[in-house]
């Protein structure tokens, strides 16, 4: 059932609640992932082999470190990318919102 928000452009519904749009992940965040957990995975495997053959020390240290800022920056871009494809699907409910304005306008010329 239609909101009190919504509107009809060439008789297509247009709903202006962002919370009824679904959005499905594309291939750049997909392949995110993947990446993401395998230098998880990687990353602390890789360490504990470090730890198990040198011992506590700088290099496991400075280790920890680089593997900690490489998990929060795919973090970072992954929540940059969210925020990018949820911009554009604001975007696009905008410029509908436009147009019916545009419509209305003319209407009442």
């Amino acid at each position: 059932m239609p909101c009190i928000s919504d509107r009809f452009i060439n008789n297509n519904l247009i709903s202006f609640n962002m919370a009824k749009e679904v959005r499905n992940p594309n291939l750049f965040e997909k392949i995110l992932l993947v990446i993401g957990i395998l230098v998880l995975i990687v990353g602390f495997a890789f360490i504990q082999k470090i730890a198990l053959a040198v011992g506590f020390g700088f290099e496991l240290l400075s280790l920890i470190f680089f593997w900690l800022i490489l998990t929060v920056l795919i973090i970072m871009l992954s929540a940059i990318e969210n925020m990018k494809e949820e911009l554009k699907l604001a975007n696009e409910i905008e410029v509908a919102e436009l147009k019916l304005m545009r419509e209305d306008f003319k209407r009442k010329k």
